[in-house]
């Protein structure tokens, strides 16, 4: 019992002369500074240790080295990841963007033709879309999202929109509708063995609009006489025929514009112009479409 007493006294002594010392050290480094004792020692100190401090260092730099890059090459494909997929979310909303913009401008064209085309206004008509269309463009049939609940009837002329304004993509192919929607043969469809009755404004000039034999999607405007005056660049559009005979499609929808002016090789009665039209719609970008409720009497 005495041994332990006097062993807790050791104890607290000497922690009271530790205690005692730092208080003189605190002391005399606040008043000398690092000019004093406390200042020699700590650099005896400093210098004593250095050489194990700097082999440390050269020790634990690689690895420190090693850990930057690696978290810096991890941070940095994280960012690679975030910075792609803004990327694909730019690239999906710039294309939803142009494509609703595209759709917004063929509606427009088509509403203006609409509002200002007088075939348009005086028969009416209903807006539609393109459905189903054949994998060659020019040829074959498309299937429009109208029928006759919409008061579509075979023989309707079909209008899609083009630079300048609409133009005539075909007719509702006959028993090719039905309540919800309608097959449109293509003016352009060399199947189809008819053709169109048109005129060349700004000239007497009237024939026959057929699919071209030679280059697909262009049409040939035969049965035009050598005598009458036809120039490229005139617009053509649809024709009623005179006497009887009442015409297919309405007159005045445009059809498309002249890019070729020839003759053939006959003479004298039998001499006709050789005449190519380039058409007004983009036969390979059919999307909106316009009816012109024109229903023929049996």
């Amino acid at each position: 019992m005495l041994l332990s007493k006097n062993r807790l006294i050791r104890r607290r002594a000497v922690i009271g002369l530790l205690v005692l010392a730092a208080l003189a050290l605190l002391s005399l480094s606040y008043r000398q500074g690092s000019a004093g004792v406390v200042g020699d020692i700590q650099r005896s100190s400093a210098s004593a240790t250095a050489p194990v401090t700097d082999a440390a260092h050269r020790v634990a730099q690689p690895f420190v080295d090693a850990w930057n890059w690696t978290t810096g090459l991890i941070h940095a494909r994280e960012e690679n990841s975030r910075l792609r997929m803004y990327e694909q979310q730019y690239s999906l909303l710039l294309t939803k963007y142009q494509s609703l913009k595209d759709q917004n401008a063929s509606l427009q064209q088509l509403a203006h033709f609409r509002s200002t085309a007088s075939v348009a206004t005086r028969y009416g008509s209903v807006s539609g879309t393109v459905i189903q269309q054949s994998p060659d463009a020019y040829n074959g049939n498309i299937l429009i999202d109208l029928g006759t609940a919409s008061g579509v009837y075979p023989n309707d002329p079909v209008v899609a929109p083009s630079g300048d304004g609409g133009g005539l993509v075909g007719v509702v192919a006959p028993n090719g509708c039905t309540a919800s929607t309608c097959w449109v043969r293509l003016i352009t469809d060399q199947a189809s063995g008819t053709g169109v009755t048109s005129k060349v404004l700004g000239s007497t000039a009237t024939g026959s609009l057929t699919p071209s034999s030679g280059t697909p999607g262009l049409l040939d405007l035969e049965l035009v006489p050598v005598a009458d005056v036809v120039n490229n660049g005139q617009t053509v559009v649809t024709a009623a025929l005179r006497g009887r005979l009442q015409a297919l499609l309405p007159p005045g929808i445009p059809i498309g514009r002249v890019s070729k002016v020839g003759q053939n090789d006959a003479e004298g009665a039998t001499a006709y112009k050789d005449i190519q039209v380039q058409p007004f719609v983009n036969f390979q970008d059919l999307s909106d479409v316009l009816v012109l409720k024109v229903r023929h009497a049996g």
